[in-house]
């Protein structure tokens, strides 16, 4: 089984350049402004400790069994820090 590949049927000049190095879109500052704004906003949560432990559980129950007693202890070095 042989395949024939005709270049003249694909295209039409051989001096055709096409620039790959175009960037595809450029953000606008506002857009970097209110994208920081919102990260520091999500950031700066406060929760109370009953909800912050469950969220906390939550989110580490998906990859493994937390312990609850390491848990408080690392949350209490992250806090302080």
């Amino acid at each position: 089984m042989y395949f024939y590949f005709n270049q003249t049927k694909f295209f039409s000049s051989k001096k055709l350049r096409i620039n790959l190095n175009v960037p595809l879109k450029s953000v606008e500052q506002k857009d970097i402004a209110n994208v920081r704004q919102t990260i520091d906003e999500d950031r700066r949560q406060t929760l109370k400790h009953a909800l912050l432990m469950q969220e906390v559980v939550q989110q580490l129950s998906s990859r493994f069994k937390p312990s609850i007693p390491i848990v408080k202890v690392n949350e209490i070095l992250i806090i302080t820090k």
